[in-house]
């Protein structure tokens, strides 16, 4: 798994052997406002500042409560009040996912959490004592696993021990990868783009003030399951998601329209929804989004949309309204993407 993710890192910084660009200059920021202004594009969301991020964060992590689900390699302590030849102290979860329990024998455990296996080996035991007290507690989880991907040294999929925070993920995964330049010993992450991702949500952490300026406010401890990406600074892509005919990356150049990078993924399926093409702009966890009606592009009404780096160009479908609905599928969308790439490399490696 480890050399799988290496293998998706080194797709992205073989991708520009230049160092990152500098921050643009007022005219050139002038320059793009205009060119949103004469295009068909309006800007639906802007960037939250620190005190909003924290705010988010802090509603997200309340609503998302660790989901400690038993998995293969765990081992379990099952007792039965009272009844010691049907306690168990050292019960491993086998590779199928169950474990064995006398007089009951096989009971499913990976998957679910000690309540719901307590209840179903309270209901089973049922049959053969009277009101069975029963209790699970996990010796070990073996099962607990994050990822983390990207410019560290040593990308892949850790066990979760417990108080993992993000700061200790990237230094147990070896640190940022630094890398030469002139000379000079230059970073290669690009940490405004990184992002957390949680039960399918990216999570509002802003890397940048985390390891850069050491506010610890936003290092987050980790949950099973959770995956960390590092994107690298060198890189230069854009996305192309939602309803084209092929999902891809596409590599970034100078004055990009959007609409060159919708014909290279064949153009649009039947319920694309042209008039709302959204463009995320900037980190997943607090981009800036425009929408853009591209019909206007198509009819020359309006300017096209001259796209920057690491943009997500989302074409919704039809009917597909809720700003939140739409920022709900460019994540999985963007992982698709990248599985596919991974994937690729490894047939043809």
């Amino acid at each position: 798994m480890r050399n799988s993710i290496s293998i998706v890192a080194a797709l992205l910084i073989s991708a520009c052997a230049s160092p990152p660009p500098p921050e643009p200059s007022l005219q050139a920021r002038a320059d793009e406002q205009a060119s949103l202004e004469e295009s068909a594009a309006r800007v639906v969301a802007t960037r939250r500042n620190v005190a909003e991020q924290l705010d988010e964060l802090d509603r997200l992590l309340t609503e998302m409560p660790p989901q400690f689900n038993f998995g293969q390699g765990d081992v379990l302590s099952v007792s039965v009040y009272d009844e010691p030849d049907l306690s168990m102290e050292s019960v491993p979860v086998r590779p199928d996912g169950r474990i064995s329990l006398p007089l009951i024998g096989e009971v499913q455990a990976s998957g679910r959490d000690a309540d719901e296996l307590v209840t179903e080996i309270s209901t089973r035991l049922d049959e053969y004592v009277v009101d069975p007290k029963v209790s699970v507690i996990a010796l070990e989880f073996n099962s607990f696993q994050y990822a983390i991907d990207g410019e560290v040294v040593e990308p892949g999929v850790y066990p979760l021990d417990t108080n993992v925070s993000i700061t200790k993920a990237i230094a147990m995964a070896g640190g940022l990868n630094k890398g030469q330049y002139r000379a000079s010993t230059i970073e290669l992450a690009d940490l405004p783009h990184a992002y957390l991702v949680r039960q399918g949500k990216v999570l509002p952490v802003d890397f940048v003030r985390l390891l850069r300026e050491g506010d610890l406010r936003f290092d987050v401890q980790l949950q099973p399951g959770d995956y960390i990406r590092i994107p690298s600074g060198l890189s230069k892509e854009v996305y192309v998601l939602g309803e084209v005919r092929e999902p891809m990356l596409f590599a970034f150049r100078e004055n990009l329209p959007m609409s060159r990078v919708v014909a290279q993924a064949e153009g649009f399926t039947p319920d694309a929804d042209l008039g709302r093409i959204h463009i995320i702009r900037g980190a997943l966890h607090n981009p800036t989004v425009i929408v853009c009606d591209f019909r206007k592009v198509i009819s020359g009404e309006a300017r096209d949309v001259r796209l920057e780096p690491g943009d997500v160009v989302y074409v919704p479908e039809t009917g597909l309204t809720s700003f939140a609905r739409v920022m709900d599928k460019i994540l999985p969308s963007v992982q698709s993407v990248w599985t596919g790439f991974l994937v690729h490399d490894q047939l043809n490696d």
